[in-house]
């Protein structure tokens, strides 16, 4: 169950729900990051702005968008917010390298026009950074609408059903890459991208539980309003839980080693595909550690985690020329099945293993605890509050007892 308040808990579950909220972007943060990325909005799309006449729009992307947002490792990190900065324009009317510009001299208007240092110039986007207390950055992506080229290259790559989802497919964008031969050609070859189809697609892996939070978000806030008239952001999903305990259990992991540690978009999609509706986290860390290394496809002996709005694009394409970030994704889902599933196996919800306790930081695990479980329960078995929990917890002893009888799976796209 969600905790609220002084709530104390009394379940597996109830614990896992309590880390992944203090694990989550604050509320008043996430206002403020969604406050100031509407503003640079109402900038690029001021009268005396060069790219006004293309109505630019910004939108977020990435995990701001799923709903999968984790808070810094450390204090002195900061969110990273990814946004799109999409112009009703053609390639008719820019290259690559004019349409980065154009969005960049604006995006460095609106920098020292707020007492700000220059952004930054990436690959793709421009980074705009805030003074320290903000504790985010802004990465913008310039792009331009493009439906039609996307929705015509599945269709070249016999993807055809899914060419002709308008839902997964109509809103894919044209973005920039300053490290294309094209890129300051006129061509139509640019690169193709589509965050809104992809969170389309998440969506639809919850849809079942994103609704009813959204139903209960309402009746505990005492409004009269559709699902659909209630945002996204207001909720969150087992899925989405789920994800970001095991982000941050990546992260403590790999705190050493960042540059080869299983990147989020690949831990995101595989998780979203184990999903099964699961009412609880703990059922949906029990779906999606048995079984997401299953959706890792061997394509002519290349591991391949598609983009499910996109299957000939690999995420896990650094994979083939860096080994190392293979052979990390594995380490960690090995350490991140054995250790939730001796915590899900414990008898007492109190009980948090050594390793568990390690791989989601140490003083934060016990800061949830000493605010989750009054003294008095310190010790207690946990209470199946639900016939869907005591399910739960008997899957997930399956679960690891199948993993220790049958191998761990870490590899099923490897020839034999």
């Amino acid at each position: 169950m969600t905790i609220y308040g002084k709530n104390l808990a009394t379940s597996h579950d109830d614990i896992l729900e309590r880390m992944a909220e203090a694990l989550d972007i604050p509320p008043s943060k996430f206002e403020d990051a969604r406050n100031r990325y509407h503003a640079i909005g109402n900038w690029l799309d001021r009268p005396e702005s060069e790219i006004a006449q293309f109505k630019p729009a910004i939108s977020p992307q990435g995990s701001f968008l799923l709903g999968t947002v984790t808070r810094p490792f450390i204090d002195a990190e900061e969110y990273d917010v990814d946004l799109v900065c999409c112009l009703e324009a053609t390639k008719a009317d820019f290259t690559q390298k004019s349409l980065k510009e154009a969005v960049g001299r604006e995006v460095a208007l609106y920098a020292e026009a707020h007492s700000m240092t220059d952004p930054d110039e990436g690959r793709r986007c421009w980074t705009l950074n805030y003074a320290a207390g903000a504790q985010f950055h802004m990465d913008i992506l310039p792009a331009l609408l493009d439906a039609l080229h996307y929705q015509g290259v599945l269709l070249e790559k016999g993807f055809r059903a899914l060419a002709n989802d308008a839902g997964l497919t109509g809103h894919a964008i044209a973005i920039t890459d300053t490290t294309l031969p094209n890129y300051d050609l006129a061509s139509a070859d640019w690169p193709l991208s589509n965050p809104s189809g992809y969170a389309a697609w998440f969506r639809g892996r919850m849809k079942v539980r994103l609704d009813e939070a959204k139903l209960a978000y309402a009746k505990r806030a005492h409004v009269s309003a559709s699902v659909d008239q209630i945002p996204d952001h207001k909720v969150k999903t087992p899925l989405q839980r789920a994800i970001q305990l095991l982000k941050r259990h990546r992260d403590c992991m790999f705190v050493g080693d960042c540059e080869f540690r299983p990147i989020s978009i690949i831990i995101t999609t595989l998780a979203a595909h184990a999903y099964n509706e699961e009412p609880t986290i703990a059922g949906a860390l029990q779906s999606i550690l048995t079984t997401m290394d299953r959706h890792v496809e061997d394509r002519g002996g290349v591991a391949w985690v598609a983009n499910p709005v996109n299957p000939s694009e690999n995420f896990a394409d650094k994979w083939v020329g860096e080994p190392k970030k293979s052979a990390n994704f594995y380490k960690w889902l090995e350490q991140a099945r054995r250790d939730f599933g001796l915590y899900l196996r414990a008898s007492s919800f109190d009980e948090m293993p050594t390793e568990l306790r390690k791989n989601l930081g140490e003083d934060f695990v016990d800061r949830m605890m000493k605010a989750a479980v009054p003294a008095s329960a310190l010790g207690m078995p946990a209470i199946a509050a639900t016939a869907a929990s005591a399910e739960d917890m008997r899957r997930a002893e399956q679960a690891i007892h199948q993993i220790h009888q049958t191998g761990s799976q870490s590899k099923p796209w490897a020839k034999a």
